[in-house]
């Protein structure tokens, strides 16, 4: 079976050799899929690096960054803005959408991987402006500048200590009236039946978070909850939570 899959590539392949283009397959190394080769093998099937990865990922994945995004739209999150800022944007999947509803004069994202991040901000620039990125805070954008301030697949792996670093920074860079949204995995939903599906799963990432507990930190940070919504990820569902800041709050952490 191998060999004939080596042949349909190379077939494919001389035949897309006079318009410089070769398909690749994509090796995913811990979830982790490259930028040049996933860009590359999006453009010789005439689709967009989001509907490649989502092909990528599977059956469920199909149309989910668009339902997101719908779900960001009903909460009123897509509201005309002067800058947004996203918290590793990868593939670029909700980036690309979010563009398309709101132009705003700049939009910062912090991707710790170089070369989506260097794609990223040559494909959309000037707009998408490329901040440094260490993995923990949002330095380089000033307090409440953001309207919307968003990230997807982030918190879902990183530790509990790293997540309330970036929570914190999210609420200090969004501005009165502006909108924060994320997804987690809720230790509350993390049952015995969910546990046995991770642990026949490739990826081994998973990091719960109380969601009682996430709650409170940003309401007690000036935050009203507006909306919640789950989407499929994994081999389960992560969820979404939607803020939105009411006024400055003095003294927060920083």
């Amino acid at each position: 079976m191998k060999d004939i899959q080596n042949l349909v590539y190379a077939a494919i392949n001389r035949s897309l050799r006079p318009i410089g283009v070769r398909l690749a397959r994509i090796e995913k190394k811990n979830g982790y899929i490259d930028a040049k080769s996933t860009v590359q093998a999006a453009k010789a099937r005439g689709q967009s690096v989001c509907e490649y990865v989502e092909n990528l990922w599977g059956e469920d994945q199909r149309g989910a960054t668009a339902r997101v995004v719908q779900e960001m739209s009903k909460a009123g999150c897509l509201a005309p803005c002067e800058r947004v800022l996203e918290i590793g944007p990868g593939t670029g999947r909700y980036l690309e959408l979010v563009l398309r509803k709101i132009s705003p004069g700049q939009y910062e994202i912090y991707e710790t991987a170089d070369d989506w991040a260097t794609w990223l901000a040559s494909t959309y620039g000037p707009c998408v402006v490329r901040q440094p990125a260490d993995g923990r805070a949002l330095r380089h954008t000033p307090s409440h500048s953001c309207g919307l301030v968003h990230a997807h697949g982030v918190f879902v792996y990183l530790s509990v200590r790293n997540a309330f670093e970036y929570f914190a920074e999210m609420i200090r860079v969004c501005r009165p009236q502006g909108s924060i949204v994320f997804d987690f995995y809720p230790a509350e939903g993390f049952d015995e039946a969910l546990i046995l599906k991770w642990l026949q799963c490739a990826d081994g990432y998973p990091v719960v978070l109380p969601a009682v507990h996430v709650q409170s930190f940003f309401i007690n940070r000036g935050c009203d909850l507006i909306h919640e919504f789950d989407r499929p990820h994994g081999p389960g569902r992560s969820h979404y939570f939607v803020f939105r800041l009411r006024n400055p709050v003095p003294g927060a952490i920083a």
